[in-house]
């Protein structure tokens, strides 16, 4: 009789630990599509606002619980301004510490969605901040030309965080 009642016992904890599991998005947005105009870029920094707005467009396309759309049948637009560039000195050479081995890069961005038909705020004016470290070797350009799209994911990633997840 007792391992009657523990199978019982099991049966029960597992069927209602399993009661609140569906599949599918757990996002509940008042919106079913999104469009994200190319970015304003009002750093000195060119051909960051294409970077930026591709990789949130990526983002929002993987989570998969709205769809991209243009303007002109969209929801929600969001709309975007990269304000700040900075290169963020962290470590130096022994024997030179006016020559950074390891810097940080930040962007900034300021974004806001609004609801194409009724005009309402979705997320109202929140500034976003991207980061990721570089090591110099010979060429710093190069280093960070390879930071940007980490950077951009990274802008992604919390941007579509503040439009998509419901916690």
């Amino acid at each position: 009789m007792s391992r009657g009642v523990a199978w019982f016992a099991v049966l029960t904890a597992f069927v209602t630990g399993c009661a609140g599991y569906h599949l599918g998005p757990v996002t509940k947005t008042s919106f079913h599509s999104i469009a994200v105009p190319m970015f304003r870029n009002d750093t000195l920094r060119p051909q960051l606002e294409a970077q930026i707005s591709n990789a949130i467009i990526r983002r929002i396309q993987q989570d998969g619980s709205v769809q991209i759309q243009p303007q002109s049948r969209a929801d929600v637009i969001l709309d975007g301004t990269i304000f700040r560039y900075q290169r963020i000195a962290l470590r130096s050479l022994e024997t030179d510490t006016g020559i950074p081995r390891e810097f940080r890069i930040a962007i900034t961005v300021r974004v806001e969605a609004r609801d194409r038909r009724t005009g309402e705020t979705v997320l109202r004016s929140t500034e976003v901040e991207g980061t990721s470290d570089v090591f110099i070797g010979e060429d710093q350009t190069s280093a960070e030309m390879q930071a940007l799209p980490l950077v951009a994911d990274d802008i992604a990633r919390r941007v579509a965080g503040l439009l998509l997840e419901s916690w």
